[in-house]
């Protein structure tokens, strides 16, 4: 998150805009998308979205880079906020190596505090261009290549005579 505020002009941190969101767009009178620059276990902790609705909310991570070696370190306070909710996570990467490393990650991780949703494999709605690394012509890309999808687990009540 470091450095962000170079990539576009934000708005202010005010009293009624605590996390300088920008609302980039509204869908409807009921679904806005905005972008807030800051971490999302910062707005958890501000209880921000809650409550949570299993059935209407989701999380959406592009190619987070949950396994990354530069990245993981980023998601360490995160994820278990993240699995708290039970809400649909749904995750995509670059590549199946990408995507591999962010799915071992998060079963090292959270290791029996999730449940897989969508079985991890390629994303039929992805990116058909592929992009080349100029720095390492053999490290080659798509966005969104992969798609799989996880929640917190949830435990279900069973009825005791």
């Amino acid at each position: 998150m470091a450095n962000r505020d170079d990539e576009f002009p934000l708005p202010e941190r005010t009293a009624s805009n605590p996390f300088g969101m920008v609302v980039e767009d509204r869908v409807s009178s009921k679904m806005k998308i905005s972008t807030i620059v800051d971490y999302y276990h910062t707005l958890h902790t501000a209880q921000y979205f809650a409550p949570y609705d299993p059935y209407f909310d989701c999380f959406v991570l592009f190619h987070p880079g949950l396994g990354h070696p530069a990245s993981s370190h980023e998601w360490t306070e995160t994820l278990p906020q993240l699995l708290d909710t039970k809400v649909p996570i749904i995750a995509t990467g670059y590549t199946q190596f990408d995507m591999e490393r962010d799915i071992e990650w998060v079963r090292k991780t959270a290791a029996g505090e999730f449940d897989i949703l969508l079985e991890p494999g390629e994303n039929l709605f992805r990116s058909l261009r592929w992009d080349i690394n100029d720095l390492d012509p053999q490290d080659i890309s798509c966005g969104n290549w992969g798609v799989w999808a996880f929640r917190g687990k949830r435990y279900e009540t069973t009825m005791k005579e």
